[in-house]
């Protein structure tokens, strides 16, 4: 990669349901994510602000449960609830914090099977776009914020390419 270092602003993670804030979502609304849409939308918000000009989202597996449901709904009843399929698709966590948040930025949804969390980092760091949202979301739940000019900087071939070692280090970079 001709520039393959960048720098970041901001990282969350969520490795625990108990980790999860969607107090700035009602009840009524909140009540209809699953669980690995919570923890992207929680992940997403603690990061968000108003300079992120793109976000980047990527899961290896994505919405395993709801796609699950899908296939007995089709198997029981011959035919699927609507909005239990559009749950299902891998972009929606993303879809649904933007359109909650009136947010018309552009996001990229993304899998790679195994090398899902590597291949989403490497469309953030790829990006023209000067601060881009990235989000890795499946047994563990990462947010960062990545910038082309300020924050700690980073080369993408020092960084490890699987979730939980890369949260290590971050986390060791102090």
């Amino acid at each position: 990669m001709e520039n393959s270092s960048f720098f970041i602003k901001d990282f969350y993670y969520i490795k625990k349901p108990d980790e999860i804030d969607l107090s700035f979502i009602p009840p009524l609304i909140r009540r209809k994510l699953s669980n690995i849409d919570k923890l992207t939308v929680c992940a997403i918000n603690k990061i968000y602000n108003d300079k992120v000009d793109e976000i980047v989202f990527s899961s290896k597996i994505g919405e395993f449960d709801r796609l699950n449901s899908i296939i007995s709904q089709y198997q029981e009843f011959d035919e699927v609830s609507p909005s239990t399929f559009s749950g299902s698709v891998h972009n929606y966590p993303v879809s649904f914090f933007t359109l909650f948040k009136k947010i018309t930025i552009p996001y990229y949804a993304l899998s790679s099977g195994d090398d899902s969390f590597y291949m989403g980092l490497i469309k953030a760091v790829i990006s023209k776009k000067e601060n881009v949202l990235y989000v890795y979301s499946d047994d563990v739940t990462i947010s960062i914020l990545i910038s082309k000019k300020e924050g700690k900087k980073f080369n993408l071939n020092e960084i490890p390419k699987s979730p939980n070692d890369f949260i290590n280090f971050i986390e060791g970079q102090g």
